[in-house]
């Protein structure tokens, strides 16, 4: 039996492990902290005893590497999912706005849905159902240089729009501002969320913590189909032998009894442990800050699952009953912030918008994940490594791959099916 083994239990490394396992590849995966789950797990709060996300996070029909990851594990059971595309959006004065598709008619049911978003002007919707269209066929060429804001520009939308709609897709979906963003990674989204059916455009969210949600699925998957987990097992060194991965070495621990190495660990932490192994390309990743705060509140008025902030710094709301999460992305302007800071604009906002008050409020707690994502720059576009590198049996999984796709779980996902298959390729061979 081949033996792999995974630096790494974040989720491109559980993912990885999942599928190798499944394939009667022995794995060893190695994980640096006491924990599984990476920059994506909850916490016992201690104060309310309630189970906390790290950050909130979503998923969409269009995921299709996650889902199948998910159904693979037996965690599909525990995520809510949309029968059809619905958002509901908030402005000043608690106004809510439904972004919402009322049949399965598709495609006709999302233009109706678009056609019906009052929060800006009959015009300005017909000019986005106009660029939403015609997505698919502009130029790869001419998008390249562009950022999201000029595509926007470019393509008659207004500012109302831009506000009301797309600054909230892009901050959401690539936790970074439109002019930052590219433009040619911000239209493949587009297109996938919008050009593949009912299904993909619809909203997933979890039942419980991330970590009840899939971690444990995915470590027990993984130990029944013979894999072992070690946690607290920082990889400190990897030793080539003849253009060949030899030795793994730990705090502890020396591996040398194995066929393949999978890493699944940040770009930063790789480069740290394995210096030449970008020497040639060295690429400069700049990342961004999500911010969330969570607010225990006396009563919860606010009804749905999750609302959007239109032209707020706090970007969506999601209810957790007894507790709301705010989320803030592209919030790097806010690091230097005191929690109190912070909250206090929080407070100011769910006034602004909801019906909620101050003294309504029990408690709180704020989580700040400095490098929660990398900036989708287009100047990162083509300088993400692909799963292959130059030592023949290391293979490289996360989201920050060349997987064409943004900082998200499913990029995540998708890179420890690529590095996954990959190995099975070659130990076949």
């Amino acid at each position: 039996m081949k033996h792999c083994i995974v630096i790494g239990g974040g989720i491109a490394g559980l993912a990885s492990a999942a599928f190798l396992t499944k394939q009667k590849i022995k794995v060893t995966l190695l994980e640096s902290s006491p924990k599984l789950g990476g920059r994506a797990y909850s916490f016992t709060d201690k104060k309310s005893n309630d189970i906390v996300d790290n950050g909130q996070h979503i998923l969409m029909g269009c995921y299709s590497d996650t889902i199948n990851f998910l159904k693979l594990i037996g965690a599909d059971k525990n995520f809510i999912y949309q029968k059809r595309l619905k958002i509901n959006f908030l402005k000043p004065g608690n106004e809510l706005i439904s972004l919402e598709s009322i049949s399965s008619l598709y495609p006709f049911n999302l233009l109706l849905a678009l056609l019906k978003f009052n929060a800006i002007s009959r015009r300005e919707r017909l000019s986005i159902i106009k660029f939403i269209l015609k997505l698919p066929f502009l130029s790869h060429q001419k998008l390249i240089t562009k950022s999201v804001r000029d595509l926007l520009i470019q393509s008659n939308q207004s500012e109302d729009t831009i506000s009301a709609l797309w600054e909230v897709i892009t901050v959401g979906a690539l936790n970074t501002n439109i002019d930052k963003a590219s433009a040619l990674m911000f239209r493949e989204i587009l297109i996938k969320i919008f050009f593949n059916g009912n299904f993909a455009s619809t909203i997933i969210l979890p039942k419980y913590g991330l970590s009840e949600s899939y971690v444990e699925n995915a470590k027990n998957f993984i130990e029944a189909n013979g894999g072992h987990i070690n946690l607290s097992s920082p990889v400190k060194k990897l030793v080539i032998s003849d253009d060949r991965l030899a030795e793994v070495k730990t705090t502890e621990v020396s591996y040398r009894n194995f066929d393949y190495v999978l890493s699944a660990i940040p770009y930063n932490t790789l480069a740290a442990i394995y210096p030449d192994l970008f020497n040639d390309e060295k690429i400069e990743f700049e990342y961004s800050t999500i911010l969330n705060v969570h607010v225990w509140l006396k009563t919860n008025p606010l009804k749905d699952d999750f609302y959007g902030l239109i032209s707020s710094p706090v970007h969506w709301i999601f209810n957790k009953n007894n507790s709301i999460n705010l989320v803030i992305s592209d919030a790097d302007y806010l690091n230097d912030k005191s929690s109190e800071e912070v909250y206090k604009m929080c407070v100011d906002e769910l006034i602004k918008y909801t019906e909620i008050k101050e003294s309504d409020i029990l408690n709180y707690k704020v989580l700040k994940e400095k490098r929660a994502t990398f900036i989708p720059s287009n100047k990162i576009y083509y300088s993400r490594p692909s799963s292959k590198t130059k030592i023949s049996n290391l293979f490289l999984a996360g989201d920050w791959t060349d997987t064409g796709l943004p900082s998200t779980i499913e990029s995540a996902v998708k890179s420890g099916r690529i590095a996954a298959e990959l190995v099975l390729v070659d130990s076949q061979m």
